[in-house]
């Protein structure tokens, strides 16, 4: 299966990323400097141009003083909810 980086839930990740780093009150440098990485690295994962891991995520909520768990329940228990279970 093939899994586009413009998929709807996706958008909703970044969104949800970008506002973390916002409230946190981070630049893309501040957050980019905290997980040892380039600026532009953070900007195209909360552009859609590449994949953020398990473990960037959590680098990233940390740098950003959340859970990485609660954030992630509360991302999927939206998505749960939203998304019809389907028979197999």
């Amino acid at each position: 299966m093939s899994v586009s980086l413009y998929d709807a839930k996706y958008e909703e990740l970044r969104s949800l990323l970008r506002s973390l780093r916002l409230e946190a009150g981070l630049t893309q440098a501040q957050l980019a400097s905290a997980l040892r990485v380039g600026q532009s690295y953070i900007s195209k994962i909360e552009r859609g141009e590449n994949f953020l891991d398990v473990l960037l995520f959590a680098s990233w909520c940390s740098a950003c003083g959340v859970k990485a768990g609660s954030t992630l329940d509360k991302f999927l228990g939206t998505k749960i909810r939203q998304t019809p279970v389907r028979a197999h």
